[in-house]
């Protein structure tokens, strides 16, 4: 069975890492935070600058696995109108079918009794030139 563009094109969410591991990422944040300290000693200003790292890491994290959840509710709601679409084109399919084969043997029906139609003309046709007394014709 040969696949169609969309079949051949699949990819998915699930096949990446989930994101939702904020601790493991948080504590790499926080271990560079370490890092820093080992360093240099922090003043105020580097603390707070530390700070805001992790609080902007770990807003857009979140952020990252807000947007996979939605992708993936995208693509489940994709998936299932997909099923829907192949069934309603099947649908059409088969009354288009039937639609078709009604128009045929309409078809033929209407050209069978044309042909009957004509060769009965055709009957009649030839007996209208009998010959008949003029005095029956001009009693009609």
């Amino acid at each position: 069975m040969e696949k169609n563009g969309a079949d051949a094109m699949k990819f998915g969410l699930s096949n990446f890492p989930s994101v939702a591991t904020n601790d493991v990422i948080e504590q790499e944040v926080l271990d560079l935070g370490d890092a820093e300290q080992l360093t240099a000693p922090l003043t105020e200003s580097d603390q707070e600058l530390a700070s805001l790292i992790r609080h902007v890491g770990m807003t857009s994290i979140a952020d990252i696995d807000q947007l996979i959840n939605e992708l993936e509710e995208a693509r489940d709601y994709l998936k299932s109108e997909e099923k829907r679409i192949r069934a309603e084109t099947a649908r059409y399919t088969a009354l288009t079918q039937a639609a078709s084969a009604s128009v045929k043997i309409i078809f033929d029906a209407v050209r069978d009794w044309r042909k009957a139609g004509k060769s009965d003309r055709m009957q009649l046709g030839a007996s209208g030139f009998e010959v008949t007394d003029s005095a029956k014709l001009d009693e009609r």
